[in-house]
C-alpha cells in the first residue's frame, strides 16, 4: 500500500481516529526535544534541499543529484524499552490536549498494538522502513502534503523525499549529537503523529466527510508553516522529491 487512502482502517487505527479526531485537526507535531526538530527542519535547510520546479507540476528528474549520505547516518537500533517509554509519554501528552478520556483510549490502543508495525504496514510499499529517522520523517512530511493538497503519492516520490530528508538530517549539528535512543525516540514519535493524523484523515475520507478532511488539511498547512517555514501548498511532489512551484 502506498500513502494513498485506504477504504477501510485496521481496528487499532480506527480507534486512534475515534479517540481524538478533533485534536488531530489542530495538533502540532508532538516531538521530544522540539528544538532538535526545529534545527533539522528549519527554513534554511528546507530551502537547500528543495529546488524550484519553475511552475511545472511534474518536472523531470535532474540528471545529476547530490549523493546522499550513507544510510547509517540516520539509522538507529530499536530498543523495546525506548518504544515503551515513547508510547507512554505520547499517551500522556494526548491526555493533556484531548482530555483524560481521549488520552486513556489512546493509551489503551497503544498498549494492545504495535504502532511501529502499523506504520510500516501503511508506508511499506513505498519502500519506507522502521529503523531510519529519514524514513519516518519522509512519511510524515508526505502525509501532511497529501492532506494539505487532497493529493496522493507513489513509491518513487517517497524514495526521493527520503533522500531529501536524509540530506537535511545529515547537515544538522543537532542531529549529530543525538544518541541511538534519541534517534529512535524521534522516529517513533513521528510515526505516532503520522498514525493519529492518517487515521483521522482516512476515516473522514471513507465517510465522505469533506469538512473534516479540509480542516485536517488546513491543520497540516499551519503546522508546517509554523514549524518549518514551509507552505505545503506551494510544493509539488515529484519523482525528484519536493520542488517549489
Amino acid at each position: 500500500m502506498t500513502l494513498s487512502l485506504a477504504r477501510h482502517l485496521a481496528p487499532a487505527l480506527l480507534a486512534l481516529a475515534l479517540a481524538a479526531p478533533a485534536v488531530a485537526q489542530d495538533m502540532p507535531t508532538v516531538m521530544p526535544n522540539d528544538y532538535v526538530l526545529s534545527d533539522i527542519l528549519n527554513r534554511q535547510r528546507v530551502d537547500a534541499a528543495i529546488g524550484s520546479g519553475g511552475g511545472a507540476a511534474q518536472p523531470a528528474r535532474p540528471k545529476a543529484r547530490p549523493s546522499a549520505p550513507e544510510p547509517a547516518a540516520t539509522t538507529y537500533r530499536a530498543s523495546a524499552a525506548v518504544s515503551a517509554r515513547v508510547r507512554r509519554d505520547f499517551a500522556g501528552w494526548m491526555g493533556e490536549v484531548a482530555g483524560a478520556e481521549g488520552g486513556r483510549r489512546i493509551a489503551e490502543v497503544l498498549s494492545r498494538s504495535d504502532p511501529v508495525k502499523s506504520w510500516a504496514g501503511i508506508v511499506g510499499s513505498d519502500g519506507l522502513r522502521p529503523g531510519d529517522l529519514a524514513d519516518a520523517m519522509a512519511g510524515y512530511w508526505i502525509l501532511n502534503w497529501v492532506m494539505a493538497n487532497g493529493a496522493d503519492s507513489n513509491r518513487e516520490d517517497a524514495q526521493a523525499v527520503r533522500e531529501q530528508v536524509r540530506r537535511m538530517i545529515a547537515a544538522s549539528p543537532g542531529f549529530s549529537r543525538l544518541g541511538n535512543a534519541e534517534r529512535q525516540e524521534m522516529a517513533e514519535v513521528l510515526m505516532l503523529n503520522f498514525l493519529i493524523q492518517h487515521a483521522a484523515y482516512t476515516d473522514a475520507m471513507a465517510r465522505g466527510d469533506r469538512d473534516t478532511a479540509a480542516r485536517l488539511g488546513e491543520a497540516a498547512v499551519g503546522r508546517f508553516q509554523t514549524e518549518m517555514g514551509v507552505d505545503l501548498r506551494r510544493l509539488h511532489l515529484t519523482n525528484a522529491g519536493f520542488v517549489r512551484g
